[in-house]
Formats: C-alpha cells, sequence, structure tokens
C-alpha cells in the first residue's frame, strides 16, 4: 500500500494485478523442482536425494477392502517439510524476472502481485500487458496455469474519471 499511496500523492496511476497459480504445490513438475535446485547451486547428491523423494511416490487410497496405489506424475507432497521451501525456490525466478523488468512484483505461496506506477494510462496498461504476458509465459514453461477466477485487477487514482484504454487480456 505504501507503493500505492506515493504514487497518488505524486498523482501518478498505479495499476495492480493479483493473481493465484492454479494448484501450484499438485501441479507443479518434477522438471521445474529439479531446474531450480540446479539454479540455486544446490549440492549434486542433495538434488537427487530431492528428485528421488518427489518422483518415487505413491499414492494409496483404501474403499472398503479396495486397495488403489498410484505413482505421482508431478506435485509436491502435501505437508512435506521440504514442499514449501521447493516451491519458493521455483516462484522466486517469476520474481526475480519480474524485478528484471522494473515492476513491483511480491508473492506469498501460490498468490502474486504486479503494480506498474506512472503518469501515463495507456502506456501504464502497455507495460501491464506485456507483464501479464511474460506471466503467462512462465506459467507454460513450468507447466503451471494461473486461475482466472482469482485474477483481479486494480486501477489506483485519485482522478473521478480516468481515460478510458483498452482491455487487458490475461
Amino acid at each position: 500500500m505504501g507503493r500505492v499511496e506515493r504514487a497518488l500523492d505524486a498523482e501518478q496511476y498505479a495499476l495492480g494485478v493479483f493473481f493465484d497459480i492454479q494448484g501450484a504445490f499438485d501441479n507443479t513438475s518434477t522438471v521445474s523442482v529439479k531446474e531450480a535446485l540446479r539454479e540455486r547451486k544446490v549440492i549434486y547428491a542433495v538434488r537427487n536425494w530431492i528428485s528421488a523423494m518427489i518422483e518415487q511416490r505413491t499414492v494409496c487410497v483404501r474403499v472398503g477392502e479396495t486397495l488403489i496405489q498410484v505413482a505421482t506424475q508431478c506435485g509436491l507432497p502435501q505437508g512435506g517439510g521440504l514442499s514449501p521451501t521447493l516451491w519458493t525456490l521455483i516462484a522466486n525466478s517469476l520474481l526475480r524476472w519480474l524485478t528484471k523488468q522494473g515492476i513491483f512484483a511480491q508473492g506469498f505461496a501460490d498468490d502474486g502481485v504486479v503494480l506498474v506506477v506512472g503518469k501515463v494510462l495507456h502506456t501504464i496498461y502497455k507495460i501491464m500487458q506485456r507483464i501479464l504476458r511474460g506471466v503467462e509465459k512462465w506459467c507454460a514453461d513450468k507447466e503451471l496455469s494461473l486461475n482466472p477466477s482469482k485474477a483481479e485487477m486494480m486501477l489506483f487514482t485519485r482522478k473521478y474519471k480516468p481515460e478510458s484504454v483498452c482491455p487487458i487480456s490475461f
């Protein structure tokens, strides 16, 4: 909120997009985990141990006398102590990319926000559209997707009637 308030005090606009990565923990690929561990220079033996832990899991369900066992294809172990850390390593790559674009971005678990501030509303919207395309590409590269029902865009301004702009697609 401090960034938004500073923008308003400077008679600027602040355009924020709030999003959720759909089923982040359930859908995280083992390839993404391995890549994140390699990028962070985690030693080879630890990377192999973590890979084995997430690739060689079986989910069991018993209904009456019937037992169903399925080998997992993706996802991080629910309730696993290491799962939030592994997800954070993956999500940080998105936050690093957004920061390199000169955009304020913040994440918490599988939720994120990006904020574009400036004086020219049309330019702000063009920048936001480019940024959101980058977020979509990042998700596709990680075999993830955004939850459209949880995405919200909000324009912060003190103007009673801001000029109209083209819509943003996400």
